[in-house]
């Protein structure tokens, strides 16, 4: 019996003990020394200076492109045409060759700088359905969460000491429970976890129910289903007894009508963001509603499609420069001065998060988000992965696999997915070694056929 089989068998008073155990333990990896070291930092970091932004940003991409070509077997060959001596700063980045998804998948061992063991492993599926595991030194796992907990410092929220509401991918209440109890607690973060999979329907009224009791300084997570909830609250004049600080968004796209409805009903404001599991260079907005790049963790270009190449200063472990990440944004014209006083670049719009979703019969709707997060669990000789959906109750899966592949993987993703969205929904696993494109030449992630 493993720990989701322990999980899943236990009352929800003991799940939410474990829940606060796990908790505990990633505390102690996450907010260690250079947690502590950063948060101050970028706390008190000028952004209104250009000229230290880009100073840090240069010493930062050249410690970076140093360390990969030193320490990375996989970048000491894919820069063997490239004179480096000749990369003086971060403008010189062009000289540099794009690194695709597809050349991560095959050459992931050789781009690893550092041990498995004691590192942070990161995992991600996203809307491409490539399964890849990226080693993160702990160092730069805690200086991404400083980062983070500085940007929602900057809003009013201190994290850890102020309670808040999280609706993210977790895993946290069984497929058969009957009880309209959708949430759990982690009290060593303060944090109230909702399940994003049960939130749909006659359910929202015990979610908003316990927001109201909860009464929490921030939300964060998915919009999608915040929307969900907002919407429940503004259609049925709900009045809350509480009003956070603010909403943290994230994962996926914040769409205009979403924004509306969910400051609405909360009366505060969101502040999207946007990052990624591999590590990816941070966007944030501001509070003028601007999104800021974070020049100080990274580089992002926007090639001529509107995909983003991000270079990211806290990949060590493995390095990630010039990555073609498979989301996209659109540029802020050139001339653009945020009247917030930030220096920092911006771009317009974030456009690479689809919502695109699969229907399952008893839980409701599960996005690319969802499904990313099943994905992770499969080796990588899985190229990619599509979800097609004809009819409720049925859902074929098309696995691109290689010569590698194992079909025990089919039953890891199979019992995963009954874990999401019930055993009375049937999975049928198709094997190629090539899942077609559209005709616009995007690959879907998910294929949405009903009705």
């Amino acid at each position: 019996m493993n720990r989701m089989d322990i999980y899943e068998s236990s009352p929800i008073f003991i799940q939410n003990i474990l829940t606060t155990l796990e908790g505990k333990r990633r505390a102690k990896i996450r907010f260690g020394s250079e947690y502590q070291k950063n948060l101050e930092f970028f706390k008190n970091f000028d952004y209104s200076d250009r000229e230290s932004i880009k100073k840090i940003q240069n010493e930062r991409f050249l410690k970076l492109l140093n360390h990969a070509v030193t320490f990375s077997p996989f970048y000491k060959e894919f820069y063997k045409d490239v004179d480096i001596s000749k990369v003086k700063s971060a403008n010189d980045i062009k000289m540099l060759p794009i690194l695709e998804k597809e050349t991560v998948r095959k050459h992931l061992e050789e781009m690893y700088t550092i041990p498995k063991k004691g590192c942070h492993l990161s995992k991600t599926g996203g809307t491409t359905g490539t399964s890849l595991r990226f080693r993160n030194k702990i160092d730069d796992f805690q200086t991404r969460l400083a980062y983070l907990d500085a940007f929602k410092a900057r809003h009013g929220f201190i994290h850890r000491d102020m309670k808040r509401a999280s609706f993210n991918r977790s895993n946290i209440v069984p497929p058969n429970q009957k009880k309209k109890i959708f949430w759990r607690d982690n009290k060593a973060m303060n944090q109230r976890i909702y399940s994003t999979h049960r939130c749909k329907g006659e359910n929202i009224k015990y979610y908003v129910e316990n927001l109201n009791s909860f009464k929490p300084h921030s939300i964060d997570g998915y919009p999608s289903s915040i929307y969900d909830i907002a919407r429940f609250i503004n259609s049925n004049n709900i009045k809350l007894d509480f009003v956070p600080i603010a909403i943290f968004t994230t994962s996926e796209t914040l769409y205009p009508s979403y924004r509306a409805e969910i400051e609405k009903a909360f009366k505060c404001r969101i502040y999207d963001q946007y990052s990624s599991s591999e590590g990816a260079t941070f966007i944030w907005e501001c509070e003028c509603g601007s999104l800021h790049i974070g020049e100080d963790t990274g580089i992002i270009e926007i090639d001529e499609d509107g995909e983003m190449l991000i270079t990211s200063f806290f990949t060590y472990g493995t390095p990630l420069i010039r990555y073609k990440i498979g989301d996209k944004a659109s540029p802020s014209p050139e001339n653009f001065i945020c009247p917030c006083g930030c220096a920092m670049k911006t771009v317009s719009r974030l456009e690479g998060r689809t919502m695109d979703f699969l229907l399952s019969k008893s839980h409701g709707k599960f996005t690319s988000i969802h499904l990313g997060s099943s994905v992770e669990l499969l080796s990588t000789s899985v190229r990619a992965a599509q979800f097609v959906q004809n009819e409720i109750g049925t859902v074929h899966i098309y696995l691109e696999v290689d010569e590698n592949y194992d079909k025990d993987q089919d039953i890891i993703l199979q019992k995963e997915l009954f874990f999401k969205m019930g055993h009375d929904m049937n999975f049928i696993f198709h094997h190629t070694t090539n899942i077609p494109k559209e005709k616009s030449g995007k690959f879907k992630f998910i294929v949405n056929n009903l009705k």
